[in-house]
């Protein structure tokens, strides 16, 4: 009988840790950040991590939003400005550079590239590589310092594509054929 006993703790315990461990398995799920997702998700692009704070349309005939497209020439009647305000953190250990063939998609498979709104002091410099461990943008930057607290990515859309074709999709090159992308909220 002392047998019998002493095998069935044993038992159950083994039983109980079978039962655990996959539930903790998936519990604790992955530590790999995701590559695709939604505004305001941390989103992994190979060595960095972005997350959009913030995506509108602008109007360049008020404030603030005549100050964030400084520089830029009118859009045509057809077309508006769509900033899109992010932080992008570099994990790696080496200077990360923000591709500069990121683009805006639209349902229709549209595609927006974006421009040079360095100007303002509120867009993200594509030339400057983040060093290792520190973030877009910059501290006492315009950007780190405003409303919004986010490096701006600039894009000219069609109307249709911004009022019709939704939802759009930020699309960052993280690779020679793979990419990440985030869906906008505007």
């Amino acid at each position: 009988m002392v047998k019998k006993l002493s095998k069935r703790p044993a038992a159950i315990a083994l039983c109980l840790l079978l039962a655990v461990v996959p539930l903790a398995t998936v519990a604790c799920g992955s530590n790999e950040e995701p590559t695709k997702g939604a505004e305001g998700e941390f989103i992994k692009v190979g060595d960095a991590t972005y997350q959009v704070q913030l995506t509108r349309l602008l109007n360049p005939h008020i404030r603030p939003d005549n100050t964030y497209v400084r520089g830029q020439p009118p859009v045509p009647r057809n077309e508006q400005f769509l900033a899109v305000f992010m932080r992008i953190e570099n994990k790696g250990d080496k200077p990360y550079s923000a591709p500069r063939d990121m683009k805006v998609v639209d349902t229709q498979g549209n595609e927006y590239l974006p421009l040079d709104s360095t100007q303002s002091g509120f867009g993200l410099d594509f030339g400057e590589p983040i060093p290792p461990g520190d973030h877009a943008p910059a501290p006492d930057s315009p950007a780190a310092e405003g409303p919004i607290n986010g490096a701006m990515v600039l894009f000219r859309v069609t109307t249709e594509s911004a009022e019709s074709n939704l939802p759009l999709e930020l699309d960052i090159p993280s690779g020679p054929k793979t990419s990440s992308a985030i869906t906008l909220d505007v």
